[in-house]
């Protein structure tokens, strides 16, 4: 991995901060923002070493006639000099222009599940109301991550915002599926709990805020296991803080999925949104198979996985309350009718004994299908 700067003379700084792109494998993030100075200085980390030849061929291409200055990060996961430089155009013409529109799906609806975590965040919020809380401007890296080789991301992988929902006061949680997979550290984590720590008191004082987490992780970040995993603790304990006060909604759409520590704080929420594409477990497919063995779970057959772990799955044996279809219109429907319900007189994960007279009924000694699933837990929830 490589650390760079690049420097090209401007002259009028630009207005406004642009974001593109995300520090998933074979692409890169780029940030530009305002200085008061009239140079283009560019701070480059990159996981592939010895291309400061090709960097700065591509910068002078794109830099060279551009007038503007501004402060340009780039954080790279082994892009091609393609993407590199359709990604810069991007982010250039963004500096004048609104951001690409959103993806359509074959039926003509906005899809949810191609929308980043902060576009996902500003659908959900009512309309001109999204401001985000410790945003890419505050450069909000892991410190734990270049240390080991690993490029960062400016937001760490988490989306704070806040707005309003139907007109009551919201704080949206996103996190970014494609950054690390969406694993939680230190700094994502600090982030989500604080949030939730802040709703809270916003909750005893009288002034309730609506908290919506939108979730796309594998857990916790291996990277920065134990801080990652106190992060997490902190994460459970507000989301059950904060049920007595309002409804906790948690929506998991696709296509990373909910696992680890995260999938518990998703099964802790007072409501939970899937969709066909969205999978929630303990733990992931590889490490089930890992342990158990290939002839118990193959990780790589995906009819199966999703027959077990799959939105339509979860939600069939009640342990998800809204299938949804990837319709970001239809969900943010969902999450506006959950914030205007009573709240659940007993959560679901509030009951222990009737889930585990369920679990005393099954026969351990049979192998365990979908089919077999369904018929124990389809049964759903206690009625008490």
């Amino acid at each position: 991995m490589e650390q760079l700067h690049f420097s090209y003379q401007g002259q009028q700084s630009i207005s406004k901060m642009v974001r593109v792109g995300n520090v998933g494998s074979g692409d890169l993030e780029i940030l530009l923002e305002p200085t008061d100075n009239t140079q283009i200085d560019i701070d480059l980390i990159t996981s592939v070493d010895n291309r400061q030849p090709l960097w700065q061929a591509i910068f002078e291409r794109q830099f060279d006639a551009q007038t503007a200055s501004m402060k340009v990060t780039i954080n790279d996961f082994g892009a091609t000099p393609g993407v590199i430089g359709l990604r810069l155009i991007q982010a250039l013409e963004q500096i004048t222009t609104e951001a690409s529109p959103v993806v359509a799906t074959p039926l003509g609806t906005i899809s949810f599940i191609e929308m980043g975590a902060r576009e996902r965040a500003k659908f959900i919020l009512d309309n001109g109301t999204f401001r985000e809380v410790m945003g890419n401007e505050y450069h909000s890296f892991s410190p734990w991550l270049v240390p080991q080789g690993v490029v960062p991301q400016t937001d760490d992988g988490c989306v704070v915002a806040k707005g309003t929902i139907d007109g009551k006061s919201s704080v949206v949680i996103g996190i970014d599926g494609t950054f690390q997979g969406g694993a939680i550290g230190e700094i994502s984590g600090a982030k989500m709990a604080t949030a939730l720590e802040l709703a809270l008191e916003d909750a005893k004082a009288g002034n309730p805020t609506q908290v919506v987490l939108l979730f796309e992780t594998g857990g916790v970040r291996l990277q920065e296991a134990n801080l990652g995993l106190a992060a997490i603790a902190d994460i459970h304990a507000g989301i059950i803080a904060l049920r007595q006060y309002v409804p906790v909604t948690c929506v998991i759409a696709g296509t990373v999925g909910c696992f680890g520590g995260m999938s518990i704080a998703a099964g802790l929420c007072s409501k939970l949104i899937v969709t066909k594409e969205a999978r929630l477990g303990l733990n992931g497919p590889q490490v089930i198979e890992q342990e158990a063995g290939i002839e118990e779970y193959d990780s790589r057959n995906r009819p199966f996985i999703w027959s077990f772990t799959g939105g339509e799955a979860r939600f069939s044996t009640e342990f998800a309350d809204v299938f949804a279809e990837d319709d970001a219109e239809q969900i943010l429907s969902e999450v506006t009718r959950i914030i205007n319900q009573p709240l659940p007189t007993v959560a679901r994960c509030e009951q222990v004994e009737h889930f585990l007279s369920v679990f005393a009924e099954m026969n351990k000694e049979e192998q365990a299908t979908p089919e077999l699933v369904r018929h124990y837990f389809a049964k759903g929830e206690s009625n008490e």
